[in-house]
Formats: C-alpha cells, structure tokens, sequence
C-alpha cells in the first residue's frame, strides 16, 4: 500500500446541518463528496470520534453534486458472495484501511447511525 503521488490527506466534512445533495439522502449520516484527485485502488480513513456507528463507503461515477451514490461491496472468499464494505460499530478515534479491488476516485462517507454534532474526517488514497 502506497500513497497515490500528488495526493495528500484530505478533509471531508459530515454537516448535519446541510440540506440533502442528491435523492434520498440522510445528511445526518452522510458525508460531502470526496475526490481524490485520480482514481485510486484503496482508501485510508481516519475516522473521529463519533456517535457509536459503523463506517462505510458510498461510491459515485462522477463529482456531480446530485449523483446518487451506491455502496461499495466486495467479494467475500468464503463463498464467493458480496457484501458492503463496513466497520464494525464503534466511537471511532482510528485510522482504517479500505482495498477497493478496482478504482474509486468519487465516494461519501456513511455512518450507520445518525451524528448528532459535525464530524471531520480525513481520507488518503493509496495505489
């Protein structure tokens, strides 16, 4: 895992006060959207300390505003299904590491439950 060259950490800020971006949007979950400035195979998130929740990404094609985004799944060995990528729930204060298996470059970032304050979290892709 190496840091994708001309990317740095980032910001992205989970606004409960923002109105919704695209249809069917829960902002008290929900991130602003992400570009990582080029399409990379994985992603580190440090993830603040939050409400108790599980962590997971929300991928798009594009960076319109508007585009629903979808959940990131990946395939399991054990029985060769898929599943969301997901944290387990937790208060957060760590540093994860996400493989994509292929390339994002556009996501958001979803808690499983509602945040009752802001929350900033940082991302980092990685090649």
């Amino acid at each position: 895992m190496a840091r994708a060259s001309n990317v740095g950490w980032q910001s992205v800020l989970m606004d409960i006060d923002l109105t919704a971006q695209y249809s069917g949007e829960d902002i008290d979950r929900t991130s602003a959207l992400v570009d990582l400035g080029r399409e990379c195979s994985g992603v580190t998130i440090y993830i603040p300390t939050i409400d108790s929740a599980a962590v997971s990404l929300l991928v798009q094609m594009d960076s319109a505003i508007a585009t629903v985004p979808y959940a990131l799944h990946y395939r399991q060995t054990s029985d060769n299904a898929t599943a969301q990528w997901v944290t387990t729930a937790g208060t957060g204060g760590v540093y994860i590491h996400c493989d994509c298996l292929g390339a994002i470059r556009y996501f958001r970032i979803y808690t499983g439950a509602n945040q009752t304050a802001d929350r900033t979290f940082y991302v980092l892709g990685t090649v």
